[in-house]
């Protein structure tokens, strides 16, 4: 490849001096026909509800990531976020402005090369994420020895170096405020858009997203075939929404794909252009939207982490004395009642306790309290 970020760093930090990406020739359309308020406007107010979903989702698969699924899920919520800051902020700021690769060449060549790279990393990180899946219902030693602990952050290492590849060494996807998509042709030579192919990029969009989309298949049938042996209401239903969100996800991502590859090579209405756009916009921000939906799961850990901070501060005297097995609490002054809290377990989002009321004399109380201790002692 003739470009890419490398070749940004080597001709001094500057696009124009690349190449094949200098703007001597171009003259700025005045007035500009290609502003278009209202799409960017819409593709921002998108990049901004998904990024308020997903980062507190991301917060939470960090926070769960003592499974590797969740590790996995983790870093695909990091390359989205990346890509909808990309498909979706910079775009539409673009967008507002008519702006094509020679009005910002160096901020349009930055953007679209992270651009690139998030989705490429992505697409793998998918892939991971199916394999994991996969192999934990059909052979669980693999998973165990592959996505044990730390082995599953050196997994994911394949995908990062996957998107630094891109990022580094291949052609950046270039803005177009005239189709309102992103290219590889800059625009600045006719003619010669096949100079700007970037074939590795056609290579991920085939083979890794139609290999995806396989194992997402063979992980529906499987689940399938297991829900099959013992026909139960609760079954079918969760075999269904695994089936809905395997299949919403891989259409989305096999028709983004494809459509982004065509309009490459053969020359589109500005329909079909806009339409691959949404498309990008949807493959990286569809996730968070699937998880919410149809992810009790995660879901439910999202809840507990939106609402620990208030349970934090209730329960922070009694998390404070999480090695203290026993502890005696004065209500008041002038009651003759004391609460005897007994820890039974805790992990990072709850506190499971008895607590015990007793009236009398204090020393009677401490006697009494320390007898039902000894006795839950006995039968944990």
């Amino acid at each position: 490849q003739k470009t890419g970020m490398n070749r940004f760093l080597y001709y001094g930090w500057s696009a124009e001096s690349i190449p094949g990406y200098n703007c001597t020739d171009y003259k700025p359309l005045v007035p500009n026909p290609n502003i278009n308020v209202l799409g960017g406007a819409l593709d921002v107010a998108y990049g901004i509800i998904v990024i308020f979903l997903y980062a507190p989702t991301v917060v939470v698969f960090h926070r769960q990531s003592r499974l590797a699924c969740f590790k996995i899920m983790f870093f695909l919520g990091l390359f989205d976020i990346g890509a909808i800051m990309i498909n979706s902020l910079v775009t539409g700021f673009l967008l507002m402005n008519g702006a094509s690769y020679c009005d910002y060449p160096n901020f349009i060549y930055i953007s679209g090369s992270i651009g690139l790279g998030c989705w490429c990393s992505a697409c793998l990180t998918c892939l991971v994420l199916a394999l994991n899946r996969i192999l934990d219902m059909v052979c669980p030693l693999m998973v165990k020895i592959y996505f044990r602990g730390y082995r599953t952050c050196a997994v994911l290492m394949a995908p990062i170096l996957y998107g630094c590849f891109f990022f580094l060494f291949t052609s950046p996807i270039i803005f177009s405020a005239e189709h309102e998509t992103w290219f590889f042709d800059p625009r600045t030579m006719k003619g010669h858009y096949k100079d700007y192919t970037n074939i590795p990029h056609t290579i991920n969009n085939f083979s890794l997203v139609f290999l995806t989309c396989f194992l997402y298949i063979f992980f529906c049938l499987k689940v399938r075939s297991q829900f099959r042996k013992s026909f139960r209401p609760k079954r079918t239903a969760r075999q269904r929404q695994i089936f809905l969100q395997s299949t919403l996800l891989c259409l989305i991502h096999l028709s983004a794909s494809v459509l982004y590859v065509i309009m490459q090579f053969v020359e589109m209405p500005k329909f079909f252009t806009i339409l691959s756009q949404y498309l990008w916009q949807l493959a990286q921000g569809c996730p968070v939207i699937i998880y919410l939906l149809f992810n009790r799961k995660v879901r439910a850990a999202l809840l507990v982490f939106m609402t620990s901070s208030s349970q934090d501060k209730s329960s922070n005297y009694i998390r404070k004395s999480a090695d203290n097995r026993m502890m005696l609490l004065k209500l008041t002054p002038s009651q003759n009642t004391t609460t005897a809290v007994r820890k039974l377990t805790e992990n990072d989002n709850y506190l499971q306790c008895k607590i015990h009321l007793t009236q009398g004399e204090p020393e009677k109380q401490e006697e009494t309290i320390q007898d039902r201790a000894d006795t839950e002692k006995r039968e944990l």
